[in-house]
């Protein structure tokens, strides 16, 4: 694409180089050493390329002489060509484009040479403006059928949507509370235990502190084992000649409690 007046001159001249070549070419036909076919071939070459030149130096004139007035968008990539080709169809020089941004005729060259690739859109913008190019093409949406929801099928055959999944999937704030108490029950057990059964082996032990302990090991116990383990551990306490009588008491409400389960 030819940008500037300077650039007009030397496509001009190459074309006229380019045709005296093929015309001198025609005329002399294949040297001996050349086949035929090859010369001809040869002389292909050079016409497709200057019609590439004759095809941009007719749209520079075009653009140049107002014969061209816009152009039809149908891709972004677009918009760094019309650029250029405004300024050309605006009769401005690269120089004084540079003048009305305040940026030197040099950078604008490198800019139309570079096709204005990296060049942010607030300039993109600034240099429209500067042209008083108008932008008016409509862009058009995708506004398509909707698109479904991905549903998905729960063990007990309901079929429910991704969204309803992931909100069954969050664990709300009282079960998270909920689940780190059993957690911190699961950490305590074991050791409420122990110091409840060493303070009832403790023969210095009070009378008071070991009915405590008796109360915390049957709750510790109650954390622990359910159902039948439950009822297999009263049954041996109560059967233990050497339990104690709040042992008793207790291993006796575990075992009510878990008569209560089996028939619920």
């Amino acid at each position: 694409m030819i940008t500037n007046e300077r650039q007009h001159r030397i496509t001009a001249a190459e074309t006229k180089r380019f045709e005296h070549a093929i015309a001198r070419a025609e005329q002399d036909g294949p040297t001996p050493e050349v086949d035929p076919r090859l010369h001809q071939a040869m002389i292909e070459g050079m016409r497709s390329q200057l019609n590439d030149l004759s095809d941009e130096l007719y749209e520079y004139e075009a653009l140049r002489d107002g014969k061209i007035k816009g152009r039809v968008f149908d891709s972004l990539l677009a918009l760094p060509d019309a650029l250029i080709e405004g300024r050309i169809a605006g009769k401005l020089t690269q120089k004084q484009l540079g003048h009305k941004l305040g940026i030197p005729e040099q950078q604008i060259q490198r800019y139309e040479q570079m096709r204005y690739r990296g060049v942010g859109i607030e300039r993109l913008q600034e240099v429209a403006e500067a042209l008083r190019i108008k932008l008016r093409k409509t862009v058009e949406y995708d506004v398509g059928r909707p698109r479904r929801r991905r549903e998905l099928t729960s063990a007990g055959g309901e079929r429910r949507s991704d969204h309803a999944v992931a909100r069954s999937s969050k664990p709300s704030a009282a079960s998270a509370l909920k689940g780190g108490k059993q957690m911190a029950g699961r950490k305590t057990g074991k050791a409420a235990a122990s110091a409840a059964g060493k303070t009832l082996a403790s023969p210095s032990a009070s009378r008071s502190a070991k009915k405590a302990a008796a109360s915390d090991l049957a709750q510790t116990g109650n954390q622990k084992v359910t159902g039948k383990k439950a009822a297999s551990a009263a049954g041996r306490t109560l059967g233990s000649k050497s339990a104690s009588k709040t042992a008793r008491k207790a291993a006796a409400s575990d075992l009510s409690q878990a008569a209560r389960r089996r028939k619920r």
